[in-house]
């Protein structure tokens, strides 16, 4: 069986929000989420400008922080509910755009907490424009919205087809002030889901054509990547990358390098797609065993003829970022990873010691 849905109206455009400004006719009065960043690439200048235009009042929390906690959710909805939105801007990366879905949900169910959303027990949530300004996330286009609980010391999903955005704008030109190293960091987030949602059990024929097309996009930009020569028409294909990584995950879900780079995130401060990027090799190494075809179509329309030569590639950007973990680490965290949901995502049984050997090899 094969499943698809993606109720998301999605824009990709250059200079996007100034162009198709009737999209947020979506109330009178709208809450914007977003982090210093926007300040600077002009994504919340276009953003408020249109809102002027269309006389449509706003405020606006712009200190959301990399990866934000159930406690700063709390924090902004309560001021959220004081100004009573009809909806929800969320301007920038996975940060961000995580935390307007769950600022949404908390200004339509207002006797719930941030903590409540994991029992995913809401029946209703504002409408949300996303406006992603990274090149890694893809949370505009996906029913999920992942928080830092420091209670389990690890990162958290909630999903429901509720927090689907209503409107997603993808514009690249937001991506041309971004540290190449940010650049890095959100491309291999981007990846991974491409990779990871391919290799999954639901996995389908939609999903190899998203697959090869943005696997394939990759190729032709690679080598202007390492060569730190990238050119706007880059940024342009990665700001493709990441948005059909988000519709491709938005029907797979993701697999194991997930909850393994969770830890390297909360524990070592890693950026989530950087920790992604170390542990992807050796899972292609494990996935080989058990799919070797699919592997060897995803090299391929990366431009790579083995794993091997994906991994040196991988190396170059995140070498000096490896941590050095103990055997006993690397159990606990292989052993959390193996409790994670996106284990049943596999498409065959995986045992902790294959879990171990995943993260050992990723890290030596």
């Amino acid at each position: 069986m094969s499943k698809f849905f993606m109720p998301t109206k999605v824009i990709f455009e250059k200079d996007g929000v100034l162009k198709n400004k009737d999209l947020f006719k979506l109330g009178k009065r709208a809450f914007i989420v977003t982090s210093p960043s926007s300040l600077m690439n002009g994504s919340l200048e276009d953003v408020t400008t249109v809102l002027k235009e269309l006389s449509i009042e706003y405020s606006i929390y712009s200190k959301i922080a990399q990866n934000p906690s159930v406690e700063q959710i709390d924090e902004v909805s309560k001021l959220a509910r004081e100004f009573s939105p009809d909806f929800i801007i969320g301007i920038g990366g996975g940060s961000p755009l995580d935390s307007s879905k769950a600022v949404a949900v908390l200004c339509a169910e207002k006797n719930l907490k941030a903590q409540d959303l994991f029992d995913s027990k809401f029946e209703k949530c504002l409408p949300i424009v996303a406006i992603p300004t990274t090149c890694g996330t893809g949370s505009e286009v996906t029913p999920y919205s992942i928080l830092t609980l420091k209670t389990i010391e690890n990162k958290k999903s909630f999903a429901s087809e509720l927090i689907f955005p209503k409107i997603a704008i993808v514009d690249y030109k937001y991506l041309l002030t971004l540290p190449h190293n940010v650049i890095v960091n959100t491309l291999f987030d981007a990846l991974s889901h491409v990779i990871e949602g391919y290799l999954s059990k639901s996995s389908d024929h939609i999903i190899e054509a998203y697959a090869k097309k943005a696997l394939s996009l990759f190729a032709r930009s690679k080598g202007n990547l390492k060569e730190n020569a990238l050119k706007e028409a880059d940024l342009e294909k990665f700001a493709w990358i990441s948005l059909i990584g988000g519709i491709i995950i938005a029907q797979t879900g993701t697999l194991i390098v997930h909850p393994l780079g969770y830890n390297l995130t909360y524990y070592h401060d890693i950026p989530h797609g950087r920790a992604n990027a170390i542990l992807l090799s050796s899972f292609l190494r494990l996935e080989s065993k058990y799919l070797k075809e699919e592997v060897s179509f995803a090299l391929n329309c990366m431009g790579f003829e083995s794993i091997d030569e994906f991994s040196k590639f991988v190396r170059f950007f995140v070498k000096e970022s490896i941590p050095k973990l103990s055997s006993d680490r690397i159990e606990y965290y292989a052993k959390r990873a193996l409790e994670s949901k996106n284990v049943a995502n596999l498409r065959h049984a995986i045992s902790l010691d294959e879990m171990i050997d995943v993260l050992k090899s990723s890290v030596e």
